[in-house]
C-alpha cells in the first residue's frame, strides 16, 4: 500500500518536468538500445555465416574473431561454447553436427583436455544409441569428480551426433580434430563411418580412434598407424558363433533359412563368413539386403521398401530368420509377424535371430507380441557384461539417468572413455597427442602390472588407476564389458560370444527381459571357432 502513492508522486514529478525533458530521456534510452546490437548470441542472426555477440555487445562474424591463445578468453568474450580453435581465433565448439559442449567444473577452461564422442543419437538410432552416449557422459563425470590428469588438468567432452551417415559423420570428425584440436574420439558406432573417419580424418591428423562396437573383420587390418582401436571383437567371432548355432546346436536343424541384411559393410561382412558355411551344411539360404533407414526421404517411402523385404522373406517360409542389422530389426520382425497373423497364422513362425547391432531391442519387440512368441525370439554378442563389474555399474547408471537401465552395448563405451583418459594419463604433463595416448595403452593391459578392476561400490578404482601409472608402474584392466586384453598389434579384443533369450522379468509373464541363455567358446587363440554351451539360469 505505501508503493502507490510513491508512483503517484512520480508520475506527478515526471509531469512538472515537461515533455522536452521526457522526450530527452527517450531519447537517451533509445539510443543505448541501438547501441547494444545485441545481449546474446541468439540475437545475432546470420544469413550466410554464423554470428556471435562480441564482449561489445556487436554481432561480428567468423572472420571478425579475434586471435587467441587461451580458451578462457574466447568463453569470456563470446559465451560457453567458445573456444580458442587450432587456427588461432575463437570459434564455437558447438556445430549442428556437434551440437554440446561440457566443460569440467572447478578448473579453467585452459586446464582441460578435450574428449571427442561420435554416437548417432537421432532417430532411427536413438532407442539403442542414446545409453552409449549416456555412457561416455558418465565415465567423464567419474573421471573429473574423483582424479585429474597430470598438470592438474580435467577432461572436456565434446558430443557429435553423425546420424550413422558417413558425410555427417566426417564432417563431425573433421570439426573435433582439425577445428578444435581433439586427439581422442570414441566413435563412431558403425563399421562403415569407423572406415572412413579414420581414413579420411583421423589417421592423416594423427589422432586416436576408439570404437565400442564397430566389428566389420576389415577394421582388424587397417593400416592405421596404430591409432584404431575397439572394444569390440571382431564379427569373426560372431558369424563363427551364429553359424554353428544354427547347424549344430538348433534342435531340430532347421532346413531352411533367411538372412535380412543391411546393405553395408557390416551386413556384407557377416553374410561373407556365414553363408558359405550354411550352404555347405545343407540348409536352403536366401539372403536380401535391406536399405540403410537413414537413407529414405520419408517414412512411407522407408514402410515401402522394407515391405518388400518381408515379403521376399515370408514368400521364403524360413525355419529361421536372421537380422543383420541395428534398430530396424523391431520394423522388420514386427511386419513379418503382422504379415503372418494376417495370411497363415496357422502355420509356424520361424525363428527369429539377430546379430549383435540389434539385441537391445528384443525387449521392445517381446513387449509388442504375446509371451508365447518370446521362445522364438533370440540374439548373439559377444561378453559386453563383466560378470563382477556391470552390476555396480548399472546401478550407479540407473540412478543417473532416472532408473533406465544400461541397454547390453554401453559398458563398451564406458570403458573405451575410461581407456582414453587412462592414456591420456600415461602421457605426463605434456600436450596430448593421438600417438601419445595410443602409445598408453601398452600400460594399461600388462598382465604383469596392478590388476584393476572397474568395480565395487565406490570409483576408487580411477584413482588407482592414475596414481598407479603416475608412480611408473603399469595396470591391467577388468573393465565393465569384462577383461580389457588389447592385442596391441591389431588394437581388439577377442572374447567370447553369447546367447540372449528373453524371458519374462522376475516376478511377472508378461515384461520381457533379455536373458544370458548360452555361451560361445572360442577355441585357444587364434582360434576363430568354437562351440555353444548352456549357461546355468
Amino acid at each position: 500500500m505505501q508503493r502507490l502513492p510513491t508512483y503517484s508522486r512520480a508520475l506527478k514529478r515526471a509531469g512538472a518536468l515537461g515533455i522536452a525533458a521526457a522526450a530527452a530521456s527517450l531519447a537517451a534510452c533509445s539510443f543505448i538500445a541501438d547501441f547494444q546490437e545485441c545481449r546474446t548470441h541468439a540475437d545475432c542472426k546470420g544469413a550466410d555465416e554464423p554470428l556471435a555477440c562480441s564482449a561489445e555487445n556487436t554481432c561480428v562474424g567468423v572472420d571478425d574473431f579475434p586471435t587467441c591463445d587461451s580458451h578462457q578468453t574466447c568463453a569470456d568474450a563470446f559465451g560457453d561454447d567458445f573456444l580458442c580453435g587450432t587456427a588461432g581465433k575463437c570459434i564455437s565448439a558447438v556445430t549442428a553436427a556437434c551440437p554440446s559442449i561440457a566443460w569440467p567444473e572447478g578448473v579453467s577452461r585452459d586446464k582441460v583436455v578435450f574428449l571427442g564422442s561420435m554416437i548417432p543419437v537421432s532417430p532411427p538410432y536413438d532407442a539403442i544409441t542414446m545409453p552409449l552416449q549416456n555412457a561416455i557422459e558418465l565415465a567423464v563425470e567419474d573421471f573429473n569428480s574423483t582424479t585429474a590428469l597430470p598438470g592438474g588438468r580435467k577432461v572436456a567432452w565434446l558430443a557429435c551426433d553423425d546420424r550413422g551417415i558417413s558425410d555427417v559423420a566426417v564432417e563431425a570428425a573433421t570439426h573435433l580434430v582439425d577445428e578444435v584440436g581433439v586427439q581422442a574420439i570414441v566413435g563412431p558406432l558403425f563399421s562403415e563411418e569407423v572406415l572412413r573417419v579414420a581414413k579420411e580424418v583421423t589417421i592423416p591428423a594423427g589422432a586416436f580412434l576408439i570404437s565400442p562396437t564397430a566389428s566389420n573383420k576389415t577394421i582388424t587390418d587397417l593400416a592405421d598407424d596404430g591409432l584404431v582401436w575397439r572394444t569390440i571383437p571382431s564379427d569373426i567371432y560372431q558369424s563363427s558363433a551364429i553359424r554353428d548355432r544354427v547347424l549344430v546346436d538348433l534342435d531340430p536343424k532347421p532346413a531352411s533359412m533367411v538372412i535380412l541384411a543391411k546393405d553395408d559393410i557390416y551386413g556384407d561382412g557377416i553374410i561373407e563368413d556365414t553363408v558359405p558355411g550354411l550352404e555347405a551344411g545343407g540348409l536352403q539360404m536366401t539372403v536380401i539386403r535391406y536399405a540403410d533407414p537413414t537413407s529414405f526421404a520419408s517414412d512411407a517411402e522407408l514402410l515401402n521398401a522394407y515391405s518388400l523385404v518381408v515379403a521376399g522373406a515370408f514368400d521364403a517360409q524360413p525355419d529361421v530368420l536372421l537380422i543383420v542389422g541395428t534398430s530396424e530389426a523391431a520394423q522388420l520382425i514386427g511386419a513379418y509377424i503382422q504379415t503372418w497373423s494376417d495370411l497363415t497364422p496357422g502355420d509356424p513362425l520361424p525363428r527369429f535371430m539377430v546379430s549383435h547391432g540389434a539385441v537391445p531391442i528384443l525387449e521392445d519387440v517381446g513387449a509388442a507380441l504375446d509371451p508365447a512368441l518370446w521362445p522364438l525370439l533370440e540374439g548373439t554378442s559377444p561378453i559386453i557384461q563383466d560378470p563382477e563389474n556391470f552390476s555396480a555399474y548399472n546401478v550407479r547408471y540407473k540412478i543417473r539417468f532416472n532408473d533406465q537401465d544400461a541397454l547390453t552395448t554401453s559398458s563398451l563405451s564406458y570403458d573405451a572413455a575410461m581407456v582414453v583418459m587412462f592414456s591420456m594419463a600415461t602421457a605426463g604433463d605434456v600436450d596430448i597427442t593421438g600417438a601419445r595416448v595410443a602409445a598408453g595403452v601398452a600400460r594399461l593391459v600388462d598382465k604383469a602390472g596392478a590388476a584393476i578392476s572397474f568395480g565395487g561400490a565406490n570409483l576408487s578404482f580411477i584413482k588407482q588407476t592414475v596414481d598407479t601409472l603416475a608412480s611408473g608402474a603399469n595396470v591391467d584392466l577388468r573393465g565393465v564389458s569384462g577383461e580389457l586384453d588389447f592385442d596391441l598389434a591389431t588394437g581388439e579384443v577377442r572374447t567370447n560370444i553369447v546367447g540372449w533369450d528373453i524371458q519374462p522379468k522376475q516376478g511377472t509373464t508378461n515384461v520381457p527381459v533379455l536373458t544370458l541363455a548360452r555361451i560361445y567358446l572360442l577355441g585357444e587363440a587364434p582360434a576363430t571357432t568354437g562351440v555353444w554351451m548352456p549357461l546355468m539360469p
